[in-house]
């Protein structure tokens, strides 16, 4: 396994580390109205939602070319992400629908209103239900490093 993708690991393991604080302590509270009224739980979700969109970013962007280029699936880290996915998908590592899914709820996450607290709840509790969907990925993938 190369430097480059040990760093990207590493990397990882610490977001993951700082988004399940943030995880386990929103799991531990009802998010409603109520809930932004205190500017601590505000905070708590600003991190959480920071740390799950830098996570899907690091995975999607480095370390899924990178497993791909070590496994010698591809010759180079410049191709589509759709191939990227395509190629993952056929290793069974992960299924396209699920990459497809979480860049959805990413998406929801960058298009909300603040304003509009229904809408953001709604949203926060589809990305805190996405989390495990993105860790069993992330699980999956380092798995997959272990025949390199």
């Amino acid at each position: 396994m190369t430097t480059k993708l040990k760093e990207t690991l590493t990397i990882c393991e610490q977001i993951f580390k700082n988004c399940d604080i943030d995880y386990d302590e929103l799991m531990g509270k009802d998010i409603d109205k109520d809930f932004f009224e205190d500017y601590q739980n505000t905070r708590i979700i600003n991190s959480f939602l920071f740390n799950y969109s830098k996570l899907q970013d690091k995975i999607g962007a480095k370390l899924l070319k990178q497993l791909l280029y070590e496994l010698k699936e591809i010759d180079n880290t410049s191709i589509p992400m759709i191939d990227v996915l395509n190629i993952l998908e056929k290793l069974e590592i992960l299924e396209k629908t699920q990459w497809d899914n979480l860049r959805d709820i990413r998406n929801l996450l960058a298009h909300e209103y603040p304003f509009c607290i229904q809408e953001r709840i709604e949203n926060i509790k589809l990305t805190l239900e996405s989390y495990e969907m993105l860790k069993n990925i992330y699980k999956r993938v380092k798995n997959a490093t272990k025949s390199i």
